[in-house]
């Protein structure tokens, strides 16, 4: 395996020269608040694989010489969390992607498809996934194991090549190359700041407006203080611990006692901070939920109905032409998108920007208006818009 920047910088310049590789990533997620890597796969288009022993890179600056490489390209598959743990290892933001999950829902497949199942249906590649759960921070690896982590880079050149010539006889490679640019967007590798969302917490339902914001004061503590320690979050205070707080909501700092999921020990090194995240929410010095408003008019009566109509014809419509719907957007895309029809636009929609608005977007705005009419076509058995 790979253990030294030198050879690291040998792989990349290998990669470089390839103009195209797999990349994958083996991590250990279980004690920790970052996914801990443990290894990095880099896969040629001839099926020779390297392996890079991740705890061993001191000096990842060959890596993000890659990663940012316009003139490579980066194959992987469910490419998002893999990007973020490289982003992080690393420091580079991606260029140049191409995510095989994602560009196989514009070829007929599903766009959350397994590898295996990938591999299978377009090469006739039967993987073994015996050693998916393996400890990857474990040293030796097992020949099982290597042999596992190349397999996962090994196809991703003639996987992406087979993808797109199909993607070349239903006219929609460009289509493909427009969507992987969603990965260069940097908001996409930034930490959140917890004030900006709702954490969630097993057992907090229905809450009158303090106890959402004494849920939100202690979820951000908690995240940052996570964050902070490179620990999960229950390691520093427990669902259980949030709920009792919020519900027997005490006065002081000395009145908050051990409870279920909050120690002693826990106490004597946040009782005050615990207390100023109480007191934060009692306050409501928390700044508004991101996305909590849509524009346009409130819902009326019938807007649950529309978006029912929408995502129905958004379905009929993928079907017919073999995309996956989930392109598209999911139903609180869907259910914005209806609810703003009036004043929708392209840089708040991306059912308005590149090929969706091309395909479905411009047409489904046009129904929203009144326009069209939606038929069952009695071949395909497939709700249709007839504009």
């Amino acid at each position: 395996m790979i253990t030294t920047t030198e050879a690291l910088a040998d792989a990349v310049q290998a990669a470089q020269a390839a103009g195209a590789v797999g990349i994958d990533t083996e991590f250990v997620w279980d004690r920790t608040y970052y996914p801990t890597l443990g290894l990095v796969q880099i896969g040629y288009p001839d099926g020779h694989c390297e392996l890079i022993d991740a705890p061993e890179i001191e000096d990842w600056s060959p890596f993000a010489v890659l990663m940012a490489d316009e003139n490579t390209v980066k194959i992987l598959h469910d490419a998002q969390q893999d990007l973020t743990i490289l982003k992080r290892a690393c420091g580079a933001y991606p260029k140049n992607i191409f995510d095989t999950q994602r560009s196989a829902g514009f070829v007929g497949l599903s766009s959350t498809i397994s590898l295996s199942e990938l591999l299978k249906t377009l090469l006739k590649v039967r993987l073994d996934k015996s050693e998916t759960r393996s400890n990857w921070l474990a040293r030796p690896l097992t020949d099982k194991q290597e042999k596992y982590a190349e397999d996962d880079v090994r196809y991703s050149t003639r996987l992406m090549e087979q993808i797109m010539a199909k993607a070349d006889d239903l006219g929609r490679q460009q289509w493909i190359i427009d969507e992987m640019k969603y990965y260069e967007n940097e908001d996409l590798y930034q930490e959140f700041h917890p004030d900006a969302d709702m954490p969630r917490v097993r057992g907090s339902g229905s809450l009158t407006n303090q106890q959402r914001n004494i849920v939100r004061a202690l979820g951000s503590w908690r995240e940052l203080k996570a964050r902070e320690r490179n620990l999960p979050r229950n390691f520093i205070l427990s669902d259980d611990a949030i709920v009792s707080l919020m519900k027997k909501t005490p006065t002081s700092a000395e009145a908050i006692q051990p409870s279920r999921g909050l120690t002693e020990r826990c106490l004597q090194h946040n009782r005050v901070k615990i207390w100023a995240a109480i007191e934060r929410g009692i306050k409501g010095d928390l700044p508004p939920l991101a996305n909590g408003r849509h524009k346009g008019p409130a819902p009326d009566d019938g807007y649950e109905s529309r978006v029912d109509l929408t995502l129905a014809l958004i379905k009929g419509i993928c079907l017919a032409a073999q995309i996956d719907p989930p392109l598209i957007g999911n139903r609180a895309d869907v259910t914005a998108f209806v609810l703003e029809s009036d004043v929708a636009d392209a840089e708040r929609h991306r059912m308005l920007r590149g090929w969706r608005a091309e395909f479905i977007g411009n047409r489904l705005l046009g129904v929203l208006k009144g326009q069209g009419s939606i038929v069952i076509n009695m071949e395909t058995k497939l709700p249709e818009l007839i504009d």
